[in-house]
C-alpha cells in the first residue's frame, strides 16, 4: 500500500505543477493600479467617475482595451477624455482603447481620462466600494475593488 501511496502522491504533485506551469503567465507584463476611487454621487444620479493610475513596469506596450462593471451597480462603463473644442470642455467616449507605454504611467484623472460608470442602479455614497474590470489585450483581466470616495473641494464631474 505505501508503494501505490507514493505513486499517487507523485501523480498529483506533477499534475498540479503542469497544471500551474500552464497557468503561470510566461511574457505577462507586469501591470499594477494604484489611487483608484469612484466620486460618489447624490442619490438618484445617473453617472458616476472613476480615476486611477495604471502603471506598466513591463518592457512592452500594453493596450486597455475596455473596463467593465457589474450590472447590479450600473449598465455600462465607459472609458473617456475631457478635451478642449471651441473654448468648452467636452466628454469623448473612447471606443478604440488606451495604449499604456512601456515603463510609463496613464492617469485617469479629473480633467483628462476618466471611466464614467453609466445607468447607475443607485447612487453611490462614500464608504461603499465598487468593482471595476480592466480589459487589457494580451493580458488577464485585473479586478479592481475601489472605494467610493466624497466629492467635497471638486467641482461636480456628472455628463
Amino acid at each position: 500500500m505505501p508503494k501505490f501511496q507514493f505513486l499517487s502522491q507523485w501523480l498529483a504533485a506533477t499534475l498540479i505543477g503542469f497544471t500551474l506551469l500552464g497557468c503561470t503567465p510566461q511574457s505577462t507584463p507586469d501591470i499594477t493600479v494604484s489611487d483608484g476611487y469612484v466620486r460618489a454621487t447624490f442619490p438618484m444620479a445617473k453617472t458616476a467617475a472613476v480615476y486611477f493610475t495604471i502603471h506598466n513596469a513591463s518592457g512592452v506596450d500594453v493596450r486597455l482595451a475596455r473596463v467593465s462593471v457589474d450590472s447590479a451597480v450600473a449598465s455600462d462603463a465607459q472609458m473617456h477624455t475631457s478635451e478642449m473644442q471651441n473654448d468648452m470642455m467636452q466628454m469623448r467616449q473612447i471606443k478604440e482603447g488606451i495604449t499604456i507605454n512601456a515603463h510609463d504611467i496613464v492617469e485617469f484623472m479629473p480633467g483628462g481620462y476618466h471611466v464614467m460608470l453609466i445607468g447607475l442602479a443607485n447612487g453611490l455614497e462614500a464608504g461603499e466600494d465598487v468593482e471595476l474590470t480592466l480589459h487589457l489585450e494580451q493580458h488577464e483581466p485585473i479586478v479592481l475593488i475601489l472605494p467610493v470616495k466624497s466629492s467635497k473641494g471638486e467641482g461636480n464631474h456628472h455628463h
